[in-house]
């Protein structure tokens, strides 16, 4: 019998494409705006719907969806084009409906399309659950949602400039590169195509940063592995041995690049840090600002210690970073995550963590649990202030 997690990435891959969102607070009506259901991006709405989105009018659609647990329900595939709305939405589930409800936010919904009247559902729940689906089918969600569709991850907008600078610069590759130089390409591609990128706010810049090295990863994958798995294989385990080490590489990519281009912001800035340094014995915070030497002294102020755990999810693991670097007691924690369930920044604020997410994304955060939480440019400004009132 298949796990939930077998199931999702089977349907997706059965069905050969599906659509993968980030439950936000306003999917399960947190924000008190308009009715709870689940946002679709009408960017992609022939996955989902007949009927195009024009602006002015409204329509509905009736359709079928087999949700885990064996509930089905007969949902609204909803257009809203009249007023200030210019969206899509998926409703009516029923009063006992389960994944409505806030601390499903965080969460990953994967919509698989049958037919266009006809739906297979998975909700996700935890990161390990998530990433191994994302990983599985080659996608991101950064934004909020991501695509697939015959294995081919498409993202919100085509970058024409992108993806012929990276083909130059991959064409005599023959193995993946070091994470370093990936995202150093990557940078540099992104200040080419995108107009006044260096101008930008940092938040700006990490996202894009991120989301054009991820495109040049895609391109690596095409041009290295495809060819190896499109080989004959002797046996399953052969199969399954391939299989492992490009999941492993997707994994490892996506770790790293937060912390690259998070080192450059600072490094950029002129910040003091040091990278994983072993402190305490045996830890190794990702950053600790301004580094090892001065949290070893103890006549350095605490108040000029700031420790950084770099997550680019952590909806379960923020709770790693608490053990480090005892002589401070704030931790601050960098995500991409893109919502997080009021609980669970409930503890994070009894925890004494601070959270540093782009401004982007800061919807999906309750605010009103008095979780501290930083923009991008925000935790700069912070280290700016911190490093230069030392100086003094």
């Amino acid at each position: 019998m298949q796990t939930p997690i077998e199931a999702a990435v089977s349907d997706a891959l059965r069905a050969g494409r599906a659509l993968c969102k980030t439950i936000s607070r306003n999917d399960v009506g947190a924000t008190g705006g308009h009715q709870a259901g689940f946002y679709l991006p009408k960017s992609v709405w022939r996955m989902f719907s007949t009927k195009p989105p024009v602006d002015g009018s409204n329509h509905k659609t009736l359709v079928q969806i087999q949700w885990p647990e064996g509930i089905r329900t007969v949902s609204a595939i909803t257009w809203y084009g009249t007023g200030t709305r210019s969206e899509f939405r998926l409703t009516r589930f029923g009063k006992s409906f389960p994944w409505l409800h806030e601390s499903y936010v965080g969460s990953l919904l994967v919509l698989v399309p049958i037919t266009l009247r006809d739906f297979k559902a998975h909700v996700l729940e935890t990161e390990e659950d998530i990433e191994f689906l994302l990983t599985s089918l080659g996608i991101e969600t950064l934004g909020g949602w991501g695509v697939f569709s015959g294995g081919k991850a498409k993202p919100e907008t085509e970058d024409e400039c992108l993806d012929r600078i990276f083909k130059k610069a991959i064409a005599s590759l023959e193995n993946f590169p070091p994470g370093q130089w990936m995202a150093a390409q990557a940078r540099s591609a992104a200040e080419e195509c995108v107009g006044d990128l260096t101008k930008k706010s940092a938040d700006s810049r990490l996202l894009k940063w991120i989301t054009s090295e991820y495109q040049l990863f895609r391109a690596l994958e095409q041009k290295l592995t495809l060819p190896i798995i499109q080989k004959p294989y002797k046996d399953v385990d052969s199969f399954i041995n391939v299989a492992a080490t490009v999941m492993n590489r997707r994994k490892s990519r996506a770790g790293h690049s937060l912390e690259h281009h998070v080192e450059k912001l600072l490094l950029d800035e002129g910040l003091p840090f040091d990278r994983q340094p072993r402190i305490d014995g045996k830890v190794r915070p990702d950053l600790l600002i301004p580094g090892k030497a001065a949290y070893e002294d103890s006549k350095f102020p605490v108040s000029g210690l700031i420790v950084v755990g770099l997550k680019t999810t952590c909806k379960d693991r923020w709770r790693q970073i608490l053990n480090e670097g005892h002589r401070v007691p704030e931790k601050h924690l960098f995500t991409l995550q893109e919502a997080i369930s009021s609980d669970q920044l409930h503890e994070m604020k009894k925890a004494n963590v601070t959270l540093v997410v782009p401004k982007n994304f800061h919807t999906g955060y309750d605010v009103t649990t008095g979780i501290r939480l930083l923009t991008v440019d925000g935790f700069l400004q912070k280290v700016r202030k911190v490093t230069k009132n030392l100086a003094a």
